[in-house]
């Protein structure tokens, strides 16, 4: 088993997690702001993974950190568990307590507990016996309790040692657990493919496109990160996704991108499966105007492409403002509202058997779709497999 954090280091990040500010997490813990930046940093190092981002507002959880520190509540949750069986008045607060707890200590506790000798339990830990009963005493001192008795056939643990050295097994097990799953966020560079989506993003060729490169890259991991674009173009400056995929819009040269168009997109209007229009072979826009609409948030290219729609005439009521696909997809599922979507969004839910296209031309401007990077970078093999099969079923699906 690799290092693992200590107590001390868990408190201490949970402690900024929890006000994600150093300065008042130094002055909870009584200890300098360095000294809690440094602990941070090495907990960083140890668990090879970036727990926090920071800026001027403040220091803030990754996504590898939010999984963190869910992990870390439940060992200090268990870790009160262990230090509410100590008897008697308390002096300090329960995880101050456990933060004194040394990982030598506690393997010493155990290692008694478990051979019930002093001898045995040094043997099993690789030290010799004056470390181990070192570490026993020192850990007995801090505790302020009766945790071992000497025996007719040796060292053992009292009843409470029983009972501590079971919960603190139990702790340094979840620890053990906590370790390997932020492994899970370290996963080589090489092999890896971040690809940065926006909201409503071309679903149905990111997964033919993941698809292909499994087939092809069996062991490399692909992460889809959604979010809007100007979080992912942070995210692309900080390395923290590989590229973007989806719509392409206007930088200014010294943001430092370069694009590359894949195809241009087009819309449709579609309906849940069975709608009423559906049954006509054309529609007009009276037609349109009869149901209640689901719109696409101002000032993004479907809301455009709905402008154009009722660009000469009263537009109709609309009910539901929103972005997310899900909330589309169950809003017209159960009613007779209509809404605006690309045409790849709508041949994937068709494809699901949920929403279809209507029969109806939607005429306005078309944005092109494609890939953002940082200018000058160059994709690895699988990043690149990935793009080139993404460019190949986009233009599939368009002669299709």
């Amino acid at each position: 088993m690799s290092e693992l954090p200590s107590i001390w280091q868990l408190r201490v990040f949970d402690c900024v997690a929890r006000l994600e500010n150093v300065t008042k997490a130094s002055q909870e813990l009584l200890r300098t702001q360095p000294a809690i930046t440094i602990c941070i940093s090495v907990l960083e190092a140890l668990l090879g993974t970036r727990l926090f981002e920071r800026s001027k507002t403040g220091i803030y959880l990754t996504e590898a950190g939010m999984a963190a520190h869910i992990r870390t509540q439940r060992i200090i949750d268990a870790l009160d568990g262990a230090m509410a069986l100590i008897p008697g008045p308390r002096r300090m607060a329960p995880m101050a307590i456990a933060g004194r707890i040394t990982r030598s200590q506690s393997q010493a506790l155990i290692a008694i507990h478990e051979c019930h000798s002093y001898r045995a339990a040094a043997l099993k830990l690789g030290i010799t016996d004056a470390s181990l009963q070192r570490s026993a005493r020192t850990l007995e001192a801090n505790l302020g309790c009766e945790l071992y008795r000497n025996t007719a056939t040796g060292i053992r643990t009292t009843e409470l040692g029983d009972d501590i050295a079971r919960h603190l097994k139990h702790v340094t097990g979840q620890i053990e657990a906590f370790v390997a799953a932020m492994q899970a966020f370290s996963y080589p560079r090489s092999r890896s493919i971040n690809v940065g989506v926006m909201l409503l993003d071309p679903s149905m060729l990111i997964v033919k496109a993941m698809e292909e490169t499994h087939q092809e890259h069996p062991d490399v991991r692909i992460s889809v990160i959604n979010g809007t674009y100007e979080s992912l173009v942070h995210k692309l400056m900080r390395e923290e996704v590989d590229f973007i995929l989806g719509l392409l819009k206007d930088q200014p040269s010294e943001m430092g991108l370069q694009q590359e168009p894949l195809y241009r997109e087009s819309y449709c209007i579609v309906g849940r499966k069975g709608h009423p229009v559906g049954l006509k072979k054309a529609l007009t826009v009276e037609d349109l105007r009869s149901y209640p609409w689901i719109l696409p948030p101002a000032s993004s290219p479907r809301r455009r492409a709905y402008e154009h729609v009722f660009a000469e005439t009263v537009p109709p009521p609309a009910q539901i403002e929103t972005y997310s696909l899900s909330t589309i997809r169950i809003s017209l599922a159960g009613s007779d509202m209509l809404t605006v979507l690309t045409w790849v969004e709508a041949l994937g839910e068709r494809h699901a058997g949920l929403m279809a296209p209507l029969p109806f031309t939607v005429v306005c401007a078309e944005p092109l779709v494609g890939v953002t990077t940082v200018k000058d970078k160059q994709l690895n093999d699988v990043q690149q497999y990935f793009v080139d099969a993404f460019r190949r079923n986009s233009a599939w699906l368009l002669r299709s």
